[in-house]
């Protein structure tokens, strides 16, 4: 039965849904055209992504970094859509810009180039000319194409909460869809706003300049906006033109070696990279290796760092449980885990490759078969941690075709472990150990308080103990004979004490002026004493020639 929260969900949503049923109604010729409800391929559902427009084909680009929550033929499938949609009008792109900057765009250009550069379903790339004679390339966002996202994605939640509402079956699928969406929602939010992608533009442009011979687009911040982005204008061979590389006489082994050494600095000493590495993004202009297109980006906070390295030497190390912390600590559960079956699977996935040359070893069929792993245990990796598996694979499919003699799990792994013994990455180790330590200390000072609030409560009935325990017969016996032992000898420590006192005193009858009880009492201990000793000496003889106790 569906919960109070269910329907207020899903009333809350219809009422905040203003779309017409047309969009509705256009959806479902779509899938009527495509004869959904007769099951789907990959790509049929490539297809029919395209054809209902921009916002759906960018579910189908999320979902492609997804293979913890779907099939990996769909993932690869989803991977290969295209965003290439027919050319704004340039008079359109024109109306644009003015709207854009509040007066005319001579005001700010001196020429544009009326042929595009690229036209995706979200912007378009025009070739200009700046006022004082640079070149840059201008990104315009297409008109209505933030409401139109923006109404499907609110339509999606709608149609998302009357399915929870009616039925509570498949609710893994559903709770996969609601994520995705989520996803979606602020993907598109950052991607539509091309604010968003200018810090990115500053940000790795300031990274790219620690590295000598990497570069990216200069940004200008003083004339991008929301809805227009402008940058620096870059010429040059794309890296996937493997002919023109070969022509302009750059080594291909080695321009792979430092691409690859670049996206590992990325990732591990700047922490935010390139989340689309594919060829088409990276231009050679004299020796130097440029990044392009940084409308996808990632971002890894140090503790991510940590546990994406910890996972490369979990595997060189052949240590399933490392392994298996790290999974752990860049994913959310969306179910039941089977923490024993899960160690069992992750030792067996390092155990096949953990052996082998890391010349052998291809970092796709490892990220493949993890997140195999990884949904069969109601795991979902973080978005940020998604989009690095993505990026590495895509990476090292684009180095094989450049150069497949280069190895990118090779030089990934002992990247990771030259990383493990750099001085920022022991002080961290040493900050945590620090941090660990005084924990520990922290928690050793509340034990005895908090045994004593636990007596308390036990005292005065509020918590109440069960056990059962059993002992061999040995062992009860051993017990017996020891709290035995144990009393005559405090009953002697007693006689002793009480005789010494007693013999301060004036009580009669004496003998030799001291009291006859007192001398019966140091008697008595005495004798229990020296008992208490031969049976300990006569258990210790037994003991040790394993005798049985009595």
């Amino acid at each position: 039965m569906a919960t109070l929260k269910e329907f207020v969900k899903m009333t809350k949503l219809s009422h905040n849904d203003k779309t017409s049923g047309k969009r509705m109604r256009e959806i479902i010729d779509v899938l009527r055209q495509y004869h959904v409800t007769q099951g789907l391929t990959p790509q049929k559902a490539v297809d029919v992504l395209e054809a209902l427009g921009p916002t759906f084909v960018k579910i189908g680009q999320i979902a492609a970094t997804r293979s913890d929550m779907l099939p990996q033929d769909y993932c690869e499938a989803f991977f290969k859509l295209q965003t290439d949609v027919k050319p704004m009008p340039f008079d359109a792109v024109i109306e644009c810009i003015d709207k854009a900057y509040g007066k005319n765009w001579n005001e700010v250009f001196l020429a544009i180039d009326p042929k595009p550069l690229g036209s995706a379903s979200i912007a378009q790339v025009h070739k200009a000319v700046l006022l004082d004679g640079s070149v840059v390339a201008v990104k315009v966002r297409r008109p209505g194409i933030v409401e139109e996202m923006k109404d499907d994605i609110r339509l999606m939640k709608r149609l998302l909460a009357t399915a929870e509402f009616v039925t509570s079956q498949h609710e893994n699928i559903l709770l996969n869809f609601e994520n995705l969406l989520d996803e979606l929602q602020k993907t598109t939010e950052k991607e539509l706003d091309f604010r968003i992608e200018l810090e990115n533009l500053v940000r790795f442009h300031a990274d790219m300049a620690k590295q000598q011979g990497i570069t990216s687009p200069m940004p200008y911040p003083e004339i991008s906006n929301a809805s227009v982005l402008v940058m620096q204008y870059i010429e040059g061979i794309q890296v996937d033109d493997k002919e023109a590389l070969v022509k302009a006489g750059v080594d291909l082994n080695k321009l792979a070696s430092r691409i690859l050494h670049s996206y590992i600095v990325q990732i591990l000493d700047d922490g935010f990279f390139h989340a689309d590495p594919h060829g088409g993004n990276i231009i050679i202009k004299d020796k130097t290796i440029i990044w392009i297109d940084l409308g996808m980006t990632g971002s890894l906070k140090a503790s991510q760092r940590e546990l994406v390295s910890q996972m490369f030497r979990a595997l060189v190390a052949d240590d399933p449980y490392k392994m298996m912390q790290a999974v752990l600590g860049i994913s959310h559960l969306n179910g039941d885990v089977n923490y024993g079956m899960l160690l069992s699977q992750l030792g067996a996935l390092i155990h096949r490759y953990g052996g082998a040359d890391l010349s052998d070893i291809n970092m796709a069929q490892v990220a493949e078969e993890l997140m195999d792993i990884m949904h069969s245990q109601h795991l979902i990796m973080d978005p940020s941690v998604t989009m690095l598996v993505r990026g590495i694979v895509t990476i090292e499919g684009m180095i094989e075709r450049m150069s497949p003699s280069t190895n990118v799990m090779k030089i990934v792994s002992e990247s990771v472990l030259r990383e493990s013994f750099t001085p920022r990455h022991i002080e961290m180790k040493a900050i945590e150990l620090s941090s660990a330590t005084l924990n520990s200390i922290e928690a050793m000072t509340k034990i005895p308080s908090q045994m004593l609030n636990t007596m308390e409560m036990l005292d005065r009935g509020e918590i109440t103990l069960k056990g059962e325990v059993k002992a061999s017969e040995d062992i009860l016996v051993t017990l017996y004979a020891s709290v035995g032992r144990i009393s005559l000898a405090i009953i002697s420590v007693g006689l002793f004490l009480g005789s010494s006192i007693l013999c301060t005193t004036n009580m009669e009858p004496k003998l030799l002026e001291v009291p006859v009880l007192g001398v019966l009492g140091y008697l008595g201990a005495f004798v229990l004493g020296i008992y208490v000793i031969v049976q300990t000496f006569r258990s210790r003889h037994k003991i040790r020639n394993k005798e049985k106790l009595n």
